[in-house]
């Protein structure tokens, strides 16, 4: 009984690290980056030496190499991407500093450690839920979860609309794919920071107005356009292409 206590206090602890350490600005550029130490810490006290298999954070320097590769690949696809969208919207994306993109880093790092290893390895490897049902069941919550925060927690509110929302479930299946299959976050976290880092990490500005692009109006400009729901749409076809073909495999070995 008291070793569960334990672990549910460190769990807590864990949880609260990166609800109050990723998001708030209020506490600086470099509040994400403490919450990213805190999480590890915690997973540590959690876990013992196998703390770095169950938060996605076991690579090696060939992989944390392709990650970084991949991510600076990223931020010039979303770059092309947003700036098409952005140009025919009479939106001009501008860079910000370092300090923004570091927060970046380090937030999106906490949402793949806890949203996407942590909770994805317990409902497979701990629950025994399938990894398809795991992978498609937390997408629709990654989809459903920026709906409710930006509808009623986060100061910058509003409607996020249904084909941004479908694009969030599209990338959110494909991120869950991505850790099973890999059993990291290296290249899920190169996929989340290259498009947050130009969507969240640089300005937007609406020429007409001369006015930023809060946050709603960014998901739905450039998540909800229809050329991110057809790739992201593309890409979700292909990883479920993917669990089928593995699924038959596994059948025809039996």
């Amino acid at each position: 009984m008291r070793i569960n206590f334990k672990r549910r206090i460190l769990f807590s602890l864990l949880l609260l690290s990166y609800l109050l350490l990723s998001y708030i600005p209020p506490y600086g550029w470099w509040y994400s980056s403490v919450g990213t130490v805190l999480i590890v810490f915690f997973s540590y006290c959690i876990w013992g030496i196998d703390f770095l298999k169950q938060n996605g954070l076991q690579v090696d320097l060939k992989t944390v190499g392709r990650s970084l590769l991949l991510a600076v690949f990223v931020v010039l696809c979303a770059f092309i991407i947003m700036k098409y969208i952005a140009d025919r919207d009479n939106v001009l994306i501008k860079f910000t500093n370092w300090r923004a993109y570091y927060h970046d880093i380090f937030y999106t790092l906490n949402e793949e450690i806890v949203l996407g290893a942590i909770l994805l390895f317990a409902l497979t490897d701990k629950r025994k839920i399938h990894p398809v049902i795991a992978s498609v069941g937390l997408a629709v919550f990654f989809s459903f979860v920026h709906f409710i925060f930006y509808r009623w927690v986060f100061t910058a509110r509003g409607i996020i609309g249904i084909s941004t929302l479908t694009t969030l479930f599209f990338i959110g299946f494909v991120r869950n794919s991505i850790i099973l299959q890999t059993r990291h976050i290296g290249y899920s976290w190169a996929l989340h920071f290259g498009w947050i880092a130009v969507m969240f990490g640089s300005w937007h500005v609406n020429l007409d107005t001369n006015m930023g692009l809060t946050e709603p109006v960014r998901f739905n400009t450039y998540l909800g356009s229809v050329e991110m729901l057809i790739i992201s749409g593309v890409l979700a076809v292909f990883f479920a292409i993917y669990w089928m073909k593995k699924r038959q495999k596994k059948e025809a070995e039996k």
